[in-house]
């Protein structure tokens, strides 16, 4: 039993490193942006392959890119109730047929995940600038 643990959990972490490294070169070209400008229902995950929410809109600006998410059943913010907006630059962002997917892991994104300090029915921010 214990070889059948460790084969999967090292086939877990060979999956996890690979998804990490196909999303590590990620940029959006400017069909990408074209093709996501200003839509809702796009899906977003992070680098290791969580799903982080679908858009509820979504503005470029320049090299930055504001993505306005609501989470969803199976998201990892879901249980906090609240819209995330998240604010990176467009070489930190890739399109992964349908979806985005964000240079970022799910660890490095709940350490971003700024509460409003002052009302509590605020959105959570994430800025991703590095």
């Amino acid at each position: 039993m214990t070889r059948l643990y460790s084969a999967a959990k090292t086939l877990a972490a060979v999956t996890a490193l690979a998804l990490t490294t196909t999303a590590a070169h990620a940029d959006l070209t400017a069909k990408d942006i074209a093709a996501f400008d200003g839509k809702s229902g796009v899906r977003v995950y992070s680098s290791d392959g969580d799903f982080v929410g679908t858009t509820n809109g979504l503005r470029v600006s320049g090299e930055r890119v504001r993505l306005f998410l609501l989470p969803r059943s199976g998201s990892i913010f879901r249980l906090r109730g609240r819209d995330v907006i998240v604010t990176t630059k467009t070489d930190l962002i890739t399109r992964r047929g349908n979806d985005l997917v964000l240079d970022a892991d799910t660890l490095r994104l709940r350490i971003k995940a700024q509460n409003p300090a002052s009302d509590q029915d605020g959105a959570l921010t994430i800025l991703l600038l590095t």
